[in-house]
């Protein structure tokens, strides 16, 4: 099982290392496992890691967190439509209602992610 969960992390860590930092609502289908396989696997690493692992527990910690970025293929088109109307100057484009609700949800997830990997300090 850890060996299974540390090939998941590992696949989803080189997808972290391909993504540019602070872009919101990347597509699903960049993921190599379902969002939910992630999720366990990096559950599982954290408690089975010791205290003697604190960089690679805070490097998890990290992961799970920003695992909330990734959203369904059509809202992240819709965010990417929604902040390309904004860069462009125009405020007003219908796209950019849709986006910014689908960027508060995935700063509501994150939030939430956050204070579950408080029980993992």
């Amino acid at each position: 099982m850890l060996g299974m969960a540390t090939k998941v992390v590992s696949d989803f860590g080189k997808v972290l290392s391909m993504v540019e930092p602070g872009v919101y609502g990347l597509p699903e289908s960049l993921l190599p496992h379902t969002r939910e396989s992630i999720r366990f696997a990096i559950l599982t690493l954290l408690r089975n890691l010791g205290a003697d692992h604190p960089e690679v527990k805070e490097g998890l910690r990290q992961g799970y967190v920003y695992l909330a970025q990734f959203v369904g293929d059509e809202d992240a088109a819709t965010v990417s439509r929604g902040q390309a109307s904004v860069s462009s100057g125009s405020v007003e484009d219908a796209s950019a209602e849709p986006a910014m609700r689908i960027i508060n949800r995935i700063k509501l997830d994150m939030e939430r992610a956050v204070e579950e990997m408080r029980d993992f300090l």
